[in-house]
């Protein structure tokens, strides 16, 4: 008989490819945290009666839900050549702020950052700025590409900017 085939596919940097290396037993798929790695459809013998495919990241091809697309470029689902840093940054910021622990992420920021001061009545926008001329000479993108960096490796504490709702969904 035919072996089984099995696709796994996703959203970009979900872990498909390190989901297939853990059912292999071996590194038999490069996989790294960093959307784009995978490039083309990959088939994989997994003993005698299984195959499985490894794919590259899926996304729509127009996210409606312009937060839930925000989120993604947060998390470094999607490609940065896709999206301003600086902005996604801002963004960022004002959710962070708008958490239960936003508090927390203010007094996170200011000890990281110490030249700029994140206040109540400070933007998203106005604090990625501040952060480019206190910090990076003017520029607004690498502020923002640290800022998100720092987000993604915990720097600024672990928080999650959507919580799931009580029934699970």
């Amino acid at each position: 008989p035919r072996p089984v085939r099995l696709a796994v596919v996703g959203y970009p940097n979900v872990g498909k490819s390190a989901v297939i290396n853990r059912l292999l037993g071996r590194r038999a798929c490069a996989s790294h945290n960093t959307p784009g790695l995978t490039r083309q459809l990959r088939w994989l013998q997994a003993g005698d009666d299984l195959q499985l495919m490894d794919s590259p990241g899926i996304l729509p091809p127009r996210l409606q839900d312009q937060q839930a697309a925000q989120r993604l470029a947060i998390c470094n689902d999607i490609g940065e050549a896709s999206y301003l840093a600086s902005r996604v940054a801002a963004v960022m910021v004002d959710e962070l702020r708008g958490l239960p622990q936003g508090r927390a992420v203010a007094e996170q920021l200011n000890r990281r950052y110490p030249s700029v001061a994140l206040t109540q009545n400070v933007s998203g926008e106005e604090y990625v700025e501040g952060l480019a001329h206190g910090l990076f000479r003017g520029d607004v993108e690498g502020a923002g590409r640290r800022l998100l960096r720092d987000y993604r490796k915990g720097a600024v504490g672990w928080y999650a900017l959507e919580l799931s709702s009580p029934d699970g969904w």
